[in-house]
């Protein structure tokens, strides 16, 4: 079985979420209230943030909500993150010169398809389960009974559903959500294609394969980065860390 993985390079990484809306874009289809009926999305309207220009929102012709848009903006699972955070100081000299050496660190992760997937051993319906040609680790979700314990069981909370309530709804309601994940892209994968979210990255932050090709190409990568929580689940991830900020 070849094992597929990410490699994510930190000092190309900018932070602009290319990746997120290249994601939501491809798998706009296989979101958790895909097919819900449009009706039924009123009563998950959410308020408008302040920034926000509520004509974005509004049918210009019938004047009411466009809730279309409301699913495509903000129901959506965030199958891929990118996190940010900051590194150094500010020092001053005797001269009362300043120095810095403050700088952004960002952090682009979906789903690390790990060796020995928490989520796998969590699930009691046998939902997420591993590819046995790619080790990707894919959902069947059908038998999802929304219990939350592969989101639970996984160190980075990867399994999403698309609201947080997700274990109040009746197990017979039609609505109740369920479980889905990064998948890696595996049907462009099939195609010859990298995941969309590598396709779309404008800065080649981002790259997927065989983690024995991954780690062929990019020899000086690491396991490790400050802003990732190690785990004995075996995360198929490299990473090349960002050089660090001088002054």
């Amino acid at each position: 079985m070849s094992k597929w993985g990410f490699y994510f390079n930190q000092d190309r990484c900018v932070g602009c979420k290319t990746c997120i809306v290249a994601c939501k874009q491809w798998n706009e289809t296989k979101r958790g209230d895909a097919k819900i009926n449009q009706l039924t999305l009123e009563k998950y309207q959410v308020s408008l943030h302040a920034t926000d220009a509520g004509s974005n929102y509004i049918d210009p012709v019938s004047g009411t909500n466009n809730y279309k848009e409301y699913r495509k903006y903000y129901m959506k699972e965030m199958w891929r993150k990118v996190d940010r955070s900051e590194t150094g100081n500010i020092t001053e000299s005797f001269d009362h010169t300043f120095k810095s050496t403050v700088d952004v660190r960002h952090l682009s992760m979906g789903c690390n398809h790990c060796d020995k997937p928490a989520c796998v051993d969590a699930c009691p319906m046998g939902v997420p389960f591993k590819d046995a040609t790619t080790g990707i680790v894919l959902w069947n979700n059908a038998e999802c009974i929304s219990c939350g314990r592969c989101k639970s069981a996984c160190p980075w909370s990867t399994p999403q559903f698309y609201v947080d309530n997700y274990a109040t709804y009746a197990q017979n309601d039609p609505n109740r959500p369920k479980m889905t994940k990064c998948t890696l892209c595996y049907e462009r994968i099939n195609e010859g294609l990298k995941p969309a979210c590598v396709a779309a990255c404008w800065n080649r932050a981002l790259d997927a394969g065989p983690m024995n090709e991954l780690i062929a190409q990019y020899p000086s990568a690491s396991t490790a980065l400050p802003e990732f929580t190690a785990s004995s689940t075996g995360p198929n991830i490299i990473f090349k860390a960002k050089t660090a900020k001088t002054a």
